[in-house]
């Protein structure tokens, strides 16, 4: 495997994990609302908490590269 595979599969890998990351920040700090039939609905994520968030996730990228 040469270097730029690798580098493309573990950049792929972690930008999952912080994907998944950011999801799982996200339904933790949101309040889950129940309509009528029962189903859960996250609100719409405000754009002041997206890019604090997005700033976060850069700032532990940053951390993890050296």
């Amino acid at each position: 495997m040469n270097a730029k595979l690798r580098a493309l599969l573990i950049g792929g890998a972690v930008g999952s994990v912080a994907g998944a990351l950011a999801g799982w920040i996200y339904y933790n700090t949101a309040t889950v609302e129940i309509d009528a039939e029962g189903k859960e609905h996250l609100p719409a994520m405000a754009p002041g908490f997206a890019v604090k968030l997005g700033l976060g996730l850069l700032g532990v990228l940053k951390m993890l590269s050296g």
